[in-house]
């Protein structure tokens, strides 16, 4: 009896060991694949959406598409804008109507000229009659009184020719009155778009500097036909422009509609009050640049596009190309950071093929397909560490002690790195004294004294 019970006995224990044994073969197995690396949570890209998309950024430039040539509708200073019948941007037509003059006031001046005219056509009646009646006087007088009546009517006569040259000259001043209120409506010289309009309608234009501005006149048109494109930078990024620099502008509706072209010349003169604001109370200036498209087709006068510079990165390039800094270059070959297929990180060798220098692109012939993930190799990664495709969990799930962007710990500072605040440090990171500075002066009321110079 007590050695079936024995028996009993053992038969559980040995069943409980079993159990426990595999459970713990599990533990450890779980433990010691959540083991690998140093817990750092990795975040990895997928190879085809990188090449697909932009590798780096570019400097863009705000543009619009001109004429080649500018013409410039002046106005008669002496006269009174009353109507403008267009506005900046509108496309207008040769002999369509741009502004008119004020016709009340020139229709009351034409007025005044036909009563001084109607005035020296009374004079002359008059003196006329003045002749009709010396003459006839003159026939009935004496001899002796004749001479007298000859020279009244010469004098008479003398008048009446100034009278009729007056007469003529009016007659001239109504014409020209007349053709003033029939073109009263100023017209379009040329198809094109309006470029610009004073703002003072009734300012006169007669200065010889604004003159020589192509774009000096009360209406400025830019005329259909060949188009150049005119760029926009600031003080800031007008230094990245060169002239003869190629360029690749953008349609800012549709991104896939681009043209190549040439910046053909830069104008080092800010534009006049066009200081914008950033929201810190200072303002940029804003300085031009022209293009020169190498086509024309589908642009649209007036257009505005994004003009960027070209560093090939419109050319689509067949095959896997990396920036150089995802490349690890090390005795052993070089490697890439990749995601394997348990979702770790891992350090996968890889077979480069041609570099492009200017757009610092290697090619990766081998080690490396569109269907991978790979991480940017930053310092603190290890072999093993766990990988997400989403930015939020590399800083939500920050391993406890990893110090955020922007901390040090107390005596910690990565080499070559001095903390911004105002003290001095060594090679090493550490504080450098005052009496490290100067080992030979000697303190006096906390002050630092020099030996040599009492100062």
């Amino acid at each position: 009896m007590n050695k079936k019970r024995l028996v009993i006995i053992c038969s559980i224990v040995a069943a409980v060991l079993i159990v426990v044994g595999v459970a713990a073969f599990f533990i450890i197995r779980n433990l010691n694949k959540k083991g690998k690396g140093n817990g750092k949570l990795v975040y990895v890209e997928n190879v085809g959406d990188m090449i697909g998309g932009s590798l780096g950024l570019s400097n863009r430039y705000m543009g619009i598409v001109e004429s080649q040539e500018i013409k410039s509708v002046e106005k008669d200073a002496n006269k009174t804008v009353g109507e403008i019948f267009v506005e900046e941007g509108d496309i207008v037509k040769k002999g369509d109507q741009l502004f008119s003059y004020d016709t009340e006031s020139m229709q009351m001046d034409l007025e005044q000229l036909k009563l001084e005219l109607q005035s020296i056509s009374n004079t002359i009646a008059s003196l006329n009659a003045s002749v009709k009646d010396y003459a006839d006087q003159r026939a009935e007088a004496p001899d002796e009184d004749k001479k007298e009546y000859t020279a009244q009517i010469n004098s008479t006569n003398a008048q009446i020719a100034e009278e009729k040259y007056n007469y003529s000259v009016k007659e001239k001043e109504i014409s020209r009155a007349e053709e003033s209120i029939k073109s009263a409506v100023v017209v379009s010289p040329m198809d094109g778009v309006v470029k610009s309009i004073k703002e003072d309608t009734n300012a006169g234009y007669s200065d010889p500097e604004e003159g020589s501005n192509p774009e000096s006149g009360f209406i400025n048109i830019m005329a259909a036909g060949e188009y150049r494109i005119k760029g926009t930078a600031t003080e800031e990024s007008i230094t990245s422009v060169t002239k003869g620099m190629s360029v690749i502008i953008h349609s800012r509706t549709d991104e896939n509609m681009t043209w190549k072209g040439t910046i053909s010349s830069i104008n080092l003169e800010p534009e006049a009050g066009n200081g914008d604001s950033y929201g810190y109370g200072e303002s940029s200036s804003k300085y031009s640049f022209y293009v020169e498209p190498e086509n024309i087709d589908n642009l649209i006068l007036g257009q505005h596009l994004y003009i960027e510079p070209d560093f090939g990165q419109s050319e689509k390039k067949e095959g896997i190309y990396l920036p150089s800094y995802y490349i690890l270059n090390e005795e052993s070959g070089t490697f890439v950071w990749k995601k394997d297929e348990d979702d770790r990180i891992t350090k996968a060798p890889v077979t480069l093929g041609e570099y492009d220098e200017d757009s610092d692109l290697y090619e990766i012939v081998d080690g490396l397909t569109e269907e991978d993930y790979i991480a940017y190799p930053d310092v603190n990664i290890e072999e093993g560490n766990e990988t997400t495709t989403n930015y939020e969990d590399v800083t939500e799930e920050m391993p406890e002690g990893e110090i955020p962007e922007g901390e040090m710990p107390e005596g910690e500072m990565p080499e070559g790195e001095i903390p911004d605040d105002g003290a001095l440090y060594d090679d090493d990171g550490n504080p450098i004294s005052d009496e490290d500075l100067m080992p030979d002066a000697e303190t006096v009321d906390d002050e630092i004294v020099d030996d040599e110079t009492g100062n």
